[in-house]
């Protein structure tokens, strides 16, 4: 009986506010990438997955920040700037209601 209302509010908890899911599993998806140390040898991967789902989303509030984090080149700057900009990602899905997962 309590199983059903408890699993709506796990996923009303992760639905990340304003953003869709495809939204909300890319802020997943650069959180990840942060949190394992922003290794460079996986930036390509994570920015393929994040610009796959951003394209999936029925709505753009992450699309400026997600082509600074795609567009800023470790070859032009240094990895700092890029784990900035992947922050700065972050810092717009906070700002539009994603929560990152405990844990």
């Amino acid at each position: 009986m309590w199983a059903v209302p408890a699993a709506v509010l796990t996923l009303a908890a992760c639905a990340g506010g304003g953003l869709d899911r495809p939204s909300t599993e890319a802020c997943d998806a650069v959180t990840a990438w942060i949190d394992a140390g922003g290794p460079a040898d996986q930036r390509a991967e994570v920015t393929q997955r994040v610009g796959d789902l951003l394209g999936q989303s029925d709505s753009t509030p992450l699309t400026d920040p997600y082509e600074r984090f795609r567009d800023t080149r470790e070859e032009d700057l240094d990895h700092a700037a890029v784990v900035e900009a992947g922050a700065n990602f972050l810092r717009a899905c906070i700002d539009h209601g994603w929560e990152p997962a405990e844990g």
